[in-house]
């Protein structure tokens, strides 16, 4: 009596979609068989309502805890990396070993795209200070406390995601461990001390900062205070026994000094073994060279009058100072010696007021008294020829910023400049041009004679930083290089490309890349635990709605043999079963999202106390259910189409052999 119900009802309603059909012909409107297939399909799913929502249910049991395993593994993750890439200490790079960096070394790194920041720091033992609140009397000992100081600038990640701003040249930002040892808050001005033992006291040298912003507790528990890297450097000179004018520090000026790649010694005889030897036993020389007078020429590029013995002076490694051509003028004393010291050729620019380069030119070293230059018949004598050994103390360096041109190099009007340059730096300092030029004897095209003092001075260039200081008219010594340096990686995935790329420099650093390495290595295999309870899963429900679909149709086939029999093509049938697949699978994927996010609420709030602000520990991202909605409705696609293959099988005939 069931089955009979069934096949009237079925009947009918293939009648009722005819009719439908033959009056939207009447009308003019032809309706498409999808359409007449799509409402069969449908109406027959209302018609068994019970069993529809039996298939429905066994998609959303199929689905619902996958979602929930899914959205565990995924908030619970990204609850982890959240909080590694919010706490920007998991993205630094400290380094293990005390090392000179330059300001090149410091320009490549920071223009890596994997690296967010990249400050210098100085010395360990230079970075400390001691801070009070402007105000309490220097004498409250309990007031007073040492803080570690540490450079900052733009883009500080720490300072940034820690409840701060940068600080200015004026300012500094305390750790909360250093804000409550000072009792400091936000608007406090700081009294900042640097001390230095210099003879039997100490001296101090103070400075008063804006406290601009405190740093979380997550930032650091060192007691620290963050200020601009000029502070720091200032600091660490002070420390250094050198003056900080910024700040009216007292103290000395880091003078640049010459130095020499060797020493021309100039004879009226030949010395014998004995006395050579001297010469390169403990003096700073390690070789000595016979030169014939054309082989100076091509050396030194001046000439000296025949019948002379000439000497060439040299080191392998350390290059020679004053105390060196000292050494050699006292081994020497009463045979009448004549020291030139020696620079190998120096490149340069001559440059105007404007800094418009008026010439290049290579630069010969010469100093020699111009009564033994008369002596030695030296081409050219130069008027500025001074001693070998001039009053390191005498701070008149316009006695020897000269340069005497060939007559080829053209003569700018006015003051000039040179300006010198190295790989990586440069510098620009006034000289005076003299009157006199190179003799065409021994002139080269673009080559110039400098004193050796000058000579010897841009040659520790080539080694050391040095500027002209135009207050003092002196070459002070420049910052060699930076100790160290704090360094934050751009995401946490970059960071152990960074260590990798620091450690092949042979610079040892200290990561949190194993934590990092953690979290990926979790991810990993939650992801395949995942991936294997999902197989047993949708292996499982693929089966049970094939199954389903493939009955559905065994039971219809007198049903849909009539269709075959009233016109619709077997490829037109087929989508009978497919669109009810889809159908189910829809409805399972929205009861299954209605049970993942209540109890994806019930999860979070569970774990409320545990999470922080935006943090959840079971959630989906929207591309995640569309993922999810997409491979649902394919893998019913897939079971409708074995049961479709089953429709394309019915025949026509069927349906009147039943009748």
């Amino acid at each position: 009596m069931i089955s009979l119900h069934n096949n009237r009802m079925n009947a009918n309603q293939t009648k009722k979609a005819m009719i439908s059909t033959n009056m939207d012909k009447s009308a003019g409107r032809m309706r498409s068989p999808l359409s007449i297939v799509f409402q069969l399909s449908c109406a027959d799913l209302r018609h068994e309502w019970v069993l529809t929502i039996c298939l429905v249910m066994a998609v959303t049991a199929v689905l619902s805890p996958l979602m929930i395993l899914f959205g565990l593994k995924f908030g619970t993750i990204e609850v982890l990396r959240f909080r590694l890439i919010q706490d920007p200490r998991n993205r630094e790079i400290r380094p293990l070993t005390s090392k000179s960096f330059t300001q090149e070394w410091f320009h490549k790194l920071r223009s890596r795209e994997d690296v967010s920041f990249i400050v210098p720091t100085t010395r360990q033992i230079s970075a400390s200070v001691e801070a009070r609140i402007e105000g309490n009397s220097e004498n409250e000992g309990e007031k007073k406390f040492t803080l570690d100081i540490i450079p900052t600038d733009d883009g500080d990640r720490l300072i940034i995601e820690n409840g701060a701003s940068i600080p200015t040249s004026d300012q500094c930002v305390l750790t909360n461990a250093a804000a409550e040892k000072l009792g400091a808050k936000i608007g406090d001005r700081l009294i900042v001390t640097a001390k230095r033992y210099k003879g039997t006291r100490y001296e101090k040298g103070m400075l008063c900062l804006k406290v601009t912003g405190v740093l979380t507790d997550r930032a650091s528990a060192l007691k620290s205070i963050y200020v601009r890297l000029a502070i720091l450097e200032a600091v660490e000179s002070y420390k250094d026994g050198q003056a900080v004018p910024e700040y009216g520090w007292e103290g000395s000026t880091p003078k640049a000094y010459p130095l020499y790649d060797g020493l021309v010694v100039i004879l009226s005889k030949k010395l014998n073994k004995i006395e050579e030897f001297k010469l390169i036993n403990n003096t700073g020389f390690t070789k000595i060279e016979p030169l014939t007078t054309r082989e100076l020429f091509e050396r030194a590029g001046y000439l000296l009058s025949p019948g002379k013995t000439i000497y060439l002076l040299s080191t392998k490694r350390k290059l020679a100072g004053h105390e060196s051509v000292r050494s050699i003028g006292f081994r020497l004393r009463g045979k009448g010696a004549v020291l030139i010291p020696w620079v190998s050729e120096l490149k340069a620019e001559l440059v105007d007021r404007s800094n418009h380069v008026v010439n290049s030119l290579t630069l010969l070293s010469l100093s020699v008294p111009k009564e033994k230059a008369v002596d030695i018949g030296m081409i050219p004598i130069p008027a500025w020829s001074s001693e070998v050994d001039p009053d390191e103390n005498n701070s008149d360096t316009a006695q020897w910023r000269k340069i005497m041109l060939p007559e080829s190099v053209k003569r700018p009007d006015g003051p000039v400049r040179l300006h010198v340059i190295r790989d990586d730096d440069s510098f620009i300092f006034p000289i005076q041009i003299e009157s006199d030029s190179v003799p065409k004897e021994i002139e080269q095209e673009y080559a110039a004679f400098i004193p050796a003092r000058l000579a010897g001075i841009l040659n520790l260039f080539k080694h050391r930083n040095i500027t002209f200081d135009n207050t003092i008219r002196e070459f002070v010594l420049s910052r060699r290089g930076y100790a160290g340096f704090r360094l934050y990686a751009s995401t946490i995935d970059d960071v152990d490309r960074i260590k990798q790329h620091l450690e092949e420099e042979g610079i040892p650093v200290h990561t949190e890349a194993e934590r990092i390495r953690d979290v990926t290595e979790l991810d990993i295999y939650l992801t395949l635990i995942f991936w294997l309870i999902a197989t047993v899963g949708i292996i499982g429900g693929v089966a049970t709605l094939m199954a389903s679909l493939y009955a559905s149709v065994e039971r219809k086939r007198r049903d849909l043999s009539i269709l075959r029999l009233i016109g619709l093509s077997g490829a037109t049938l087929l989508r009978f079963p497919v669109y009810q697949g889809i159908i189910i699978a829809v409805g399972g994927f929205c009861v299954a999202f209605v049970f993942f996010e209540s109890l994806a609420w019930i999860i979070n709030t569970l774990f409320s106390n545990h999470l922080q602000a935006e943090e959840s520990l079971c959630r989906l991202a929207i591309w995640h259910f569309i993922i999810v909605l997409g491979a649902t409705v394919a893998v019913a696609v897939l079971a409708g189409t074995v049961a479709a293959w089953r429709v394309t099988r019915i025949e026509p005939a069927e349906a009147l052999r039943d009748e």
